[in-house]
């Protein structure tokens, strides 16, 4: 089993997991939680984006507790597949997702300032469910780097006669 932090079925995976759930959770809760986001389609795929996130941190999550539970080496050439094609695509997802949410939260507050013009509008709210979105983005794209590496490592493996 090759040792590489933060691939599947290590201590540093699912820590990586863990971490993806709760920001992603935090960033949800927040933003759903806020007054005026549905009239914002950049919050409304960052809701969309960090649900899909969720699931797909919970289920891998469950697979590296299990993997760890059992002694089951989840570091064979078709399972990290799945992992990296898995983990680039919402790693894109929540980069788009936290990018443009970003840019509609500086855009009310900074450069019309909607906030200060209208109260009603929970911008800090939008704030820090944007900071909680970027942070999910880091510890996927954390993940899909350690996946990747792994795939490299197993296929240069497989290569050597």
């Amino acid at each position: 089993m090759k040792d590489i932090v933060g691939s599947p079925g290590t201590w540093g995976g699912l820590a990586l997991r863990v971490s993806q759930i709760v920001c992603a959770a935090g960033s949800l809760v927040v933003m759903s939680s806020a007054y005026g986001f549905s009239n914002y389609s950049a919050f409304c795929y960052l809701i969309l984006q960090m649900l899909l996130q969720l699931m797909w941190s919970f289920m891998l999550a469950c697979i590296d507790i299990h993997s760890l539970r059992t002694n089951w080496d989840l570091h064979r050439i078709g399972n990290v597949y799945k992992y990296v094609i898995g983990d680039w695509i919402m790693a894109m997802g929540s980069l788009a997702a936290a990018s443009s949410s970003v840019a509609v939260a500086i855009f009310l507050t900074t450069d019309v300032e909607f906030c200060r013009v209208y109260p009603y509008l929970s911008c800090s709210r939008y704030t820090v469910s944007v900071i909680l979105a970027s942070m999910t983005w880091s510890f996927t794209a954390a993940s899909a780097g350690s996946t990747f590496w792994l795939l490299v490592s197993l296929c240069d493996s497989d290569w050597d006669i």
